[in-house]
């Protein structure tokens, strides 16, 4: 994860009829009711992944902070949004609000709660059918870490192997964005403390150790064979061959990942292993292939359902144009998925996420193309992932702040009502200067964007993302069917055709603010979810940013 101004930037850092073989896949059952969780590899295209920064979510003890009782008063709010699997930002102690870069790996963050709550919350979890991955970037640690704090300047320190240092003095540790041999560098952590961030010697054998211990002990804490206490699995944010480009820590996938990821299957065959890949440009199957892990995120698909140049990291801001869809940019990206991806790894996709511009400000507010969008990203190939706030249309895009204050505006507290005063919202930043200033929260839109009044709107955005995890879940071609792309050279129409066994569903999205006419026989369809749509024998005409979704049975 990064976030990166003049001060810092912290990486914080988805007709030929194709067949993916996805015939030869068993369907999963689809997660039930269950206090231990298989141990077994499962299908994760049955998955809908909600990622959250669970500082934002809910707070349970009035200190504005979200928390882990809190987020444990909330599943059942994921399960009536029809979401299956949690994933957080990093649990453990740091100096950054985000907690990407610790203090101390082994706890939680005392604003989280304690150990005992997290294990509450993991329990919880996995008694609502609900599965739990945690995220991790083990490749750092900042000041205020006990294996930096004693070893620096001191090399006959117990944790000298623990960092690197390029000199025999311990007086230059190797630093994130810095030359080597850089002085200490101090880099700004909202709300404007100063910390170091410097790399763990991850060549060192202890170090190797000591981290596949550490993994190992989530999946299973106890070491009972029993997983209801354990994470489903990691996502390792910005995972790399050759750490930051430095030739330092090189072919890191197999030497430094590979054997961690392994121990962690040896005990639960079922963990599930989620790469951030650090080019996003890539679709994410070299890393998937080297270092043995199950899925990487569909970088690719995002920019080209957003209709922007690819990026190697860090989003554009939004384009005052808004969004302009090109269909067959979005098929062509989705078949080169399915061809790079096997019948056991995965591809996650997304609309947002903890380091991007939200999605309803990359259209400029349009709910059509929120809704549109939506479309996409829960009934195209790949696994689901739904950044907290999203399935509401909330807004915000990044800041230049001089500190990973930055971000703020796209980890914004969930609106659970739209009065700031209200229990349970999560406003930790509230009154903080210009991030409070420019928040959703002080504007006029938060009436339309809390929860409380989606809920009670049946046309509302909410109930839009509700039907379609609905139909994900009830139709197993949108979670394991092939892919066909329809009407590829027709402007203005993004369409496709998902078929497993006997069942095909067809999707038509009119992404324009045109009526749009297309031959298409309806007989035998029966309509699944649909708005401005107006079929007949042999044309199905479709209004300005209409949708028809239907289900065709065959013999």
């Amino acid at each position: 994860m990064r976030t990166f101004t003049t001060y810092i930037c912290v990486s914080i850092v988805l007709g030929t009829i194709f067949s993916c073989e996805t015939q030869k896949k068993q369907e999963a059952t689809i997660t039930k009711e269950a206090s231990a969780i298989p141990q077994e590899p499962i299908n994760w295209n049955n998955e809908v992944i909600y990622h959250v920064m669970q500082r934002s979510f809910y707070d349970s003890d009035g200190d504005l902070h979200g928390d882990l009782n809190g987020f444990i008063e909330k599943l059942d709010y994921l399960k009536e949004l029809g979401v299956t699997t949690i994933l957080f930002t990093p649990l453990y102690e740091s100096g950054f609000y985000h907690n990407y870069f610790p203090t101390n790996y082994e706890n939680i963050d005392q604003e989280y709660g304690t150990k005992e709550d997290y294990f509450n919350f993991v329990e919880a979890v996995h008694q609502k059918g609900l599965k739990f991955l945690m995220d991790m970037e083990t490749q750092y640690a900042q000041s205020g870490h006990i294996w930096f704090d004693d070893s620096y300047q001191n090399p006959d320190s117990e944790y000298s192997d623990f960092i690197y240092y390029s000199d025999s003095l311990n007086q230059f540790p190797e630093q994130i964005f810095r030359p080597s041999k850089s002085p200490l560098y101090e880099f700004t952590a909202w709300p404007g403390n100063k910390h170091n961030i410097v790399f763990l010697d991850l060549n060192h054998p202890r170090v190797k150790q000591w981290m596949m211990d550490f993994y190992s002990y989530w999946v299973d804490p106890n070491k009972d064979g029993d997983f209801s206490d354990g994470v489903d699995g990691f996502r390792i944010d910005h995972i790399m061959d050759d750490l930051d480009y430095k030739g330092i820590f090189t072919n890191m996938y197999q030497d430094f990942w590979q054997p961690i990821f392994k121990a962690c299957k040896d005990i639960n065959p079922a963990i599930f292993i989620l790469g951030e890949q650090s080019n996003w440009n890539e679709y994410g199957d070299e890393m998937i292939v080297k270092s043995g892990a199950d899925a990487a995120f569909g970088f690719p698909l995002r920019f080209a359902i957003a209709g922007e140049e690819g990026t190697h990291d860090m989003y554009i801001d939004p384009s005052s144009n808004g969004v302009a869809m090109e269909p067959n940019r979005i098929h062509k990206v989705v078949l080169e998925s399915l061809n790079r991806f096997s019948d056991s790894t995965f591809s996650v996709n997304f609309l947002e996420n903890h380091d991007t511009a939200r999605w309803a400000t990359v259209v400029l507010g349009n709910e059509n193309q929120k809704r549109n969008a939506a479309i996409l990203n829960l009934l195209l190939p790949g696994i689901p992932s739904i950044y907290y706030g999203q399935e509401l249309g909330v807004v915000g895009q990044t800041h230049e702040w001089g500190s990973d204050a930055n971000h703020i505006p796209v980890r914004e507290a969930f609106p659970w009502t739209a009065n700031v005063e209200d229990p349970g919202n999560a406003l930790w930043y509230k009154d903080s200067g210009p991030v409070w200033d420019t928040s959703f929260w002080k504007s006029d839109l938060i009436d339309q964007l809390s929860l409380e009044h989606q809920k009670k709107d049946p046309n509302s955005l909410w109930w839009h993302y509700q039907k379609l995890t609905t139909l994900r879940k009830d139709q197993a071609s949108f979670r394991l069917g092939d892919y066909m792309p329809l009407f590829e050279n027709r402007e203005g129409i993004m369409a496709f055709q998902r078929t497993y066994k006997n069942e095909r569903t067809i999707v038509l999205i009119n992404i324009s603010n045109e009526l749009q006419a297309v031959p298409m026989d309806t007989e035998g369809n029966t309509t699944l979810y649909a708005k401005g749509a107006n079929p007949s024998n042999t044309t199905m005409r479709l209004a300005p940013f209409g949708y028809y979704i239907a289900l065709n049975k065959t013999n």
